[in-house]
């Protein structure tokens, strides 16, 4: 039932609606498709790399350990946003739990609106004996703790909803989708800008001939980087993304882990686009936060440490699991894959 009350919600929009629109109806509604039970893991849509590797969950474990014990020392809020099923949390938890320090002065709030996900996070928390006072639940960011915060974001802000516009011909136009209720059919329509307004929003952006826009995104990240002035500490996105301006677009839609059209299976697909970094790092700049480190998820974990994490690993281990730790490995830091596409951004005050 999810595609024909999503298509009837689309009956109240004008129509055509914008892509953003739409995104956020498949998305984020009560019937869209992030109130699904399984969109992570081999048998959902995607597979993130906490998923792939424990490596990654470790190696920014003792990323975030080496932040506290330098900037921080005292209590701090850990945030996790959209923690999908636990596995990047349990990771970070599992190589620092013999600092205890850290661990007495840790309070961790988790940000996710899909209860079946929320049930499946406490089911694996509960498989390690791990203390569920500890951890608080919201289905938002909140900006009403006074507490230092160390936040992080693995492929959370790409799929907030983007509006496209291209030129042809030194005229701007917009994609949009047009509803036929009676057919109950879906198309991508081309609307010519009139309104100078628009226009001068997009020139903003200090576009090619084509652009993508997530003003939710934009304000979502502004949101957090006024907290993390306020209250002070870090935060770590981790996405595929962008720093220069693609000249396509970039929005995909996948389903059971295979790319599809945007416009089927809608409420039980995926919808994503590459985040604009350069975005995010202006708007951390404007609010006078500092840009530790932008790089290559492969440079990233190179740097802090994973081939001397991995060694350590290995040794302990037998042969199969060794070829697994291995093929983790080299998925997640694959130049011609994960590890170039996937950008880390980490900013502090």
């Amino acid at each position: 039932m999810h595609k024909e009350n999503i298509l009837k919600k689309l009956t109240t929009f004008k129509n055509p609606i914008t892509i953003e629109k739409f995104i956020k109806l498949s998305l984020y509604d009560q019937e869209g498709y992030y109130s699904s039970s399984n969109v992570i893991g081999s048998s959902g849509d995607f597979i993130t790399s906490p998923e792939i590797s424990q490596l990654f969950g470790e190696i920014l474990g003792l990323y975030i350990l080496n932040y506290w014990q330098n900037n921080i020392k005292k209590k701090f809020n850990l945030i996790e946003l959209g923690p999908g099923r636990g596995t990047l949390l349990l990771d970070i938890i599992k190589i620092t739990e013999k600092f205890n320090n850290f661990n007495v002065a840790v309070s961790i709030k988790l940000i996710e609106k899909n209860t079946n996900l929320i049930n499946k996070q406490k089911t694996n928390f509960n498989k390690f004996n791990l203390n569920l006072k500890k951890i608080k639940w919201h289905k938002d960011f909140k900006s009403n703790n006074i507490d230092p915060v160390i936040i992080i974001a693995n492929e959370f802000f790409d799929c907030f909803p983007i509006r496209q516009f291209y030129k042809k011909k030194d005229i701007w136009y917009e994609k949009k989708i047009k509803y036929n209720s009676s057919e109950q059919t879906l198309k991508i329509k081309d609307i010519k800008i009139k309104n100078q307004k628009t226009i001068n929003y997009i020139l903003s952006y200090n576009p090619l001939n084509t652009l993508e826009i997530s003003k939710s995104r934009e304000k979502y990240f502004s949101k957090i980087c006024k907290h993390i002035l306020q209250v002070g500490g870090m935060m770590i996105a981790i996405d595929y993304g962008y720093l220069e301006k693609p000249k396509n677009f970039t929005l995909q839609s996948i389903y059971n882990n295979k790319n599809s059209n945007i416009l089927d299976n809608i409420g039980y697909q995926d919808i994503t686009s590459l985040v604009d970094f350069k975005s995010l790092i202006s708007i951390a700049k404007y609010y006078n936060l500092q840009i530790n480190i932008f790089s290559s998820q492969r440079d990233f974990l190179i740097q802090n440490g994973i081939y001397e994490r991995t060694k350590k690993i290995l040794t302990n281990c037998k042969t199969h699991q060794k070829e697994i730790i291995k093929s983790g490995l080299n998925r997640i830091i694959d130049i011609k894959n994960m590890g170039a596409i996937f950008k880390v951004l980490v900013i502090s005050k």
